[in-house]
């Protein structure tokens, strides 16, 4: 027998090591174990249960920046020296513009004193006509502010009524005795004043009782928000339509929300004209962090208007270790991961501010166990 060459072998040796990995393979796959094994490597399917996507009426919110201020509270005198006959409030009530807060009658020195000096009828009748010129310029404020929110008049007569109200609230300031009640004048040296609330606020640091005797430019209390801090933001002038006193509004604080009311607004004039108004907010509940003077915040006043918006439940949300969020999509029997931005979270879901696939289901249970691709299983 000839004796095969080199090149013969080789190609022997290949044809015969061909010949074993196919016959391995085709016992391999008819092999019972080989299966189970090939089994193994595939993962099994999660049972996920979903949800659609949601369309949701989300209240519209407007937002203006502000700073933590000291409520600082206005303080309210008696204009001479009595008794007080009566007390019509209590600390911590809260009183409106105009309502009796207490009547002093007049000593027997006081009427003496006035009958021969003509100076404090002076200064008392021009702190009268000064309380009076400011209770005027507000009632005429308040009304030409709701006449130009339904159209009723032109802005021109808005900035000037608030100009006035302006003129009126410097000259009540700078009057002899700028806090009595427009008809304590007349009254001051006859027996009995009584003193109105000049604001509206709550009673603070009461310091009398009926009975007791003051001396003129006394302070009896004061009127605020009845807290130690507050909110202030600057508004425009077409923001008044949205923002009026007591609307509720959130605070947003580095530390915490807050919720507020808003308590005052005053016009601010510049050159004879309204530049902003001033609006003061009060808290409504104690802060769990104390609050530092001039932190900014940001405030957000209900329009009462709402629009609709997508949401997904809350519990679907995820994060990974580079803070994007995402939720898994349930399609054709796969986990696809889905980033998105988040809006609001409005109970037990939260908005959705990018674009989102409006017919895909969302995987709401078991997502924290799944990869993108992963098989999955919806529950029945």
């Amino acid at each position: 027998m000839t004796k095969l060459t080199r090149k013969n072998q080789a190609v022997l040796v290949l044809i015969l090591l061909f010949i074993t990995i196919l016959g391995f393979t085709i016992f391999a796959y008819r092999f019972p174990i080989f299966r189970w094994t090939q089994q193994m490597t595939v993962k099994p399917a999660v049972t996920v249960t979903s949800a659609p996507i949601n369309a949701m009426n989300k209240p519209i919110k407007i937002g203006w920046p502000g700073f933590i201020a000291s409520a600082d509270p206005l303080p309210v005198k008696t204009n001479f020296s009595g008794r007080v006959s009566d007390l019509y409030v209590t600390e911590g009530q809260a009183v409106k513009t105009g309502q009796p807060l207490f009547t002093v009658e007049a000593s027997a020195e006081t009427t003496a004193t006035a009958s021969n000096t003509s100076m404090p009828k002076q200064n008392d009748g021009s702190s009268q006509q000064a309380q009076t010129a400011y209770e005027t310029a507000v009632k005429e404020f308040n009304r030409y502010q709701k006449l130009y929110e339904i159209g009723g008049i032109a802005k021109k007569q808005l900035d000037n009524a608030a100009a006035r109200l302006q003129a009126a609230q410097e000259n009540l300031a700078n009057s002899p005795n700028p806090m009595s009640s427009a008809n304590s004048g007349a009254a001051a040296f006859t027996g009995s004043a009584t003193t109105n609330a000049p604001v509206d606020g709550i009673v603070t640091r009461l310091s009398v009782t009926a009975g007791n005797t003051v001396q003129a430019e006394q302070q009896l209390l004061f009127l605020g928000s009845g807290q130690e801090k507050e909110v202030v933001i600057s508004i425009e002038q077409p923001d008044l339509y949205l923002v009026h006193l007591g609307s509720p509004a959130l605070i947003e604080t580095p530390s915490q929300p807050l919720a507020g009311q808003v308590s005052s607004i005053y016009p601010e004039v510049k050159e004879n004209q309204v530049s902003v108004f001033r609006t003061h907010i009060k808290l409504l509940n104690d802060p769990s962090v104390p609050l530092e003077l001039n932190t900014p915040v940001t405030v957000r006043i209900d329009t009462g208007k709402t629009a609709m918006v997508s949401v997904v439940p809350t519990i679907a949300i995820l994060r990974d270790n580079q803070g994007n969020n995402f939720v898994f999509i349930a399609d054709n029997g796969k986990a696809i991961r889905q980033e998105i931005t988040l809006g609001e979270t409005i109970g037990e879901f939260t908005e959705i501010t990018s674009a989102f696939p409006s017919s895909g289901m969302v995987i709401t249970s078991n997502a924290a166990d799944l990869k993108n691709g992963d098989p999955i299983t919806l529950a029945q």
